[in-house]
């Protein structure tokens, strides 16, 4: 974390239940702190949250990506295996191209690039668990959904040339195709534009 929360200016209305899963105490103190206007919880590794999510009820899971026990990936393989479309967003200082279509082919398309601003952490709660009329946002709702279709029409619909709003029109036209030939031009535009492009930043 680099900086101070500052809660007043999130303003946050509705309180929702978030677990922050990193293996660094550090961050899962700065996250809830920074995340103090909802209900945190937190998991050292992917066996606690695992545990933690069979047997409580989340709105939201912010997932380190690389840790000991079991990594990122595997924790959201595992929900998905089960049924669980909890929503998540991914958290790591890298993320490969590799790894991030296995996260968004796993309904994860919420991405937040470490040292991450209090600021970007409030947002991407708001983006996920409250898009209100942004339209961007709806659009990765139908990503998060598994909608691939819808989520492509919905960025269409925007007619913006944004890096941003092209590079998931870009992925997830590749993704839709569902055939080995689609998820290879995934992970090539992934390897050439990098992560970038499509991790969250706070307006």
């Amino acid at each position: 974390m680099s900086q101070l929360p500052d809660t007043k200016a999130a303003g946050a209305a509705v309180r929702y239940r978030v677990l922050v899963v990193d293996d660094e105490p550090t961050l899962r103190l700065g996250f809830s702190y920074a995340l103090s206007d909802h209900d945190t919880d937190t998991a050292a590794g992917g066996v606690e949250a695992l545990s933690k999510l069979e047997n409580e009820s989340y709105d939201l899971v912010i997932l380190d990506l690389r840790m000991p026990d079991i990594d990122g990936l595997r924790v959201i393989e595992s929900l998905r295996r089960h049924g669980n479309s909890l929503p998540v967003v991914l958290c790591s200082a890298v993320i490969t191209p590799s790894a991030a279509l296995r996260a968004i082919t796993g309904q994860v398309v919420d991405f937040l690039l470490k040292p991450v601003h209090p600021k970007e952490l409030r947002g991407v709660v708001k983006h996920v668990m409250a898009p209100g009329g942004d339209g961007f946002a709806l659009a990765m709702a139908q990503a998060r959904a598994g909608r691939h279709d819808e989520a492509v029409r919905a960025l269409q619909d925007l007619g913006e040339e944004s890096e941003r709003v092209q590079a998931w029109l870009g992925i997830l036209r590749a993704i839709r195709m569902g055939s080995l030939e689609g998820e290879a031009a995934a992970f090539g535009r992934l390897e050439k534009e990098g992560l970038s492009a499509l991790a969250f930043r706070a307006a």
